[in-house]
């Protein structure tokens, strides 16, 4: 699927041990607490549809993120909790709700009610990543 810009996400319990079904198989929101334990200081990875998305890294003592397009772009940002979304502010803001569903973690943007946009994690990985260009002879 063919996406403009760039929608940044939130992590899943893959691999963390924290995830779970929320009652009676409906979303239940992550709270900002949970949210932290599990991204910061990690790199997650992201997949639409099965496909890998990209991947973002939750930088400690302080709310930013720099995100990593499956194309290779790079962007950095920062990231904030309000009124039940998480937001990540790049060239414009991007609002999501993080729920638990089926075991899982799924991103659900603010600004689409197409299923097709949800975003889910593939794992989480305890390092981060570099964005600078490899050296060159």
């Amino acid at each position: 699927m063919r996406r403009t810009g760039f929608i940044i996400a939130a992590i899943t319990a893959i691999g963390t041990g924290a995830g779970g079904l929320a009652a009676g198989g409906e979303d239940a929101a992550i709270p900002p607490e949970e949210w932290r334990a599990m991204a910061v200081g990690k790199t997650v990875y992201y997949a639409i549809d099965g496909t890998y998305f990209g991947r973002e890294y939750y930088w400690p003592d302080r709310d930013m993120v720099t995100f990593q397009h499956a194309s290779g772009r790079c962007v950095e940002g920062r990231w904030t909790y309000e009124d039940s979304v998480y937001c990540f502010y790049f060239d414009r803001p991007n609002c999501f709700a993080h729920v638990r569903r089926g075991g899982g973690i799924v991103i659900v943007p603010r600004d689409s009610s197409d299923p097709a946009d949800e975003q889910d994690v593939m794992q989480i990985v305890p390092v981060a990543f570099s964005c600078t260009p490899g050296l060159t002879s």
